[in-house]
């Protein structure tokens, strides 16, 4: 997998809507083969940006999501692999069919909405009433064992390089490139909190699918697992939060007593070190050798925000 690759499966947080790989085109035979029945319908979903997403209804009426993973083997067997281990844990796709032959799974359809859709739709009432469950949904995944060694020394030494001699460093400018690498450098106690965890790795609000019952939202799901990592339990709380903005202190406070509630431990100042753990992605960033300028200049405004927040 190529550096620039790495960069593209990244940016769901950080852009937009660019696609990694084309669409597969997959034919109905294909999709009643993954399914293991007939189907009655077929709606191609336009949500991922990564791998070919299928929703289909059976003659029984279940419906299903069908996933053809364009990214490869390791990536069909890293979210294969998580998703059975987190199932019954925390709310992630129900796994109904695979083949691992042809690199597809089968699992039940969650009905929602992502998360990005509800906050563009403006509803603040409902976008705050998700931050308690957010914090526990987080929560129970830093309760699951990390499944491979983290080296948090490592990845800060790589980030530092890059801030010092590196592309990270032209893009962002000497000033701010200095005022990220003093913060990161005073955080390091901190961001080795806790204990090393499993990690979502792309955990933004468009791998969170949430859902109305009763009056109420809730989280019907979270998804995309196939980029799952081992890092520190502040990992995914620093992708969530990387655009800060989107976030009042009410919710911020709703989303630690989340957190706490469900048994999950939290630093003095969590936010601004989990922030800055989440950096080291943002740097990287901004280190890759391709020409991405949309992706450097959200990545450039985004260390700016953080580096003022932090003085």
């Amino acid at each position: 997998m190529t550096d620039t690759l790495v960069l593209s499966v990244r940016i769901d947080t950080v852009l937009t809507d660019v696609r990694v790989f084309p669409l597969l085109d997959i034919t109905r035979a294909q999709l009643e083969r993954a399914a293991g029945a007939p189907i009655t319908s077929v709606e191609r979903v336009d949500g991922g940006l990564t791998n070919t997403i299928h929703k289909v209804t059976l003659e029984d009426g279940d419906v299903l999501g069908i996933k053809h993973y364009a990214g490869g083997k390791e990536w069909f067997e890293t979210e294969l692999t998580t998703l059975t281990l987190l199932h019954g844990t925390v709310p992630v796709p129900e796994i109904v069919n695979v083949d691992l032959e042809r690199l597809v799974i089968a699992y039940r359809w969650i009905d929602g909405i992502t998360l990005h859709e509800l906050r563009k739709r403006g509803n603040h009432d409902a976008f705050a009433s998700l931050a308690e469950p957010l914090g526990r949904a987080l929560a129970w995944i830093s309760h699951t064992d990390a499944t491979s060694p983290f080296e948090l020394t490592h990845i800060l030494e790589h980030s530092y390089r890059q801030l010092t001699t590196g592309r990270a460093r032209l893009r962002l400018g000497a000033a701010l490139a200095d005022a990220l690498l003093k913060s990161m450098e005073a955080a390091e106690p901190q961001m080795a909190f806790g204990a090393v965890c499993l990690s979502h790795g792309d955990l933004g609000h468009r791998n969170v699918i949430v859902h109305q019952a009763g009056g109420r939202w809730r989280i019907n799901g979270i998804i995309d697992w196939e980029t799952t990592t081992t890092s520190s339990p502040l990992a995914d709380v620093g992708s969530l939060f990387r655009y800060s903005q989107r976030y009042d202190g009410d919710f911020v406070v709703a989303f630690e007593r989340g957190y706490r509630d469900a048994g999950g431990e939290l630093p003095d100042d969590w936010l601004l070190t989990a922030r800055l753990l989440d950096a080291t992605w943002l740097v990287d960033m901004l280190d890759d050798e391709g020409d991405h300028p949309q992706v450097f200049e959200d990545c450039v405004r985004l260390v700016a925000t953080l580096v003022a927040d932090v003085h």
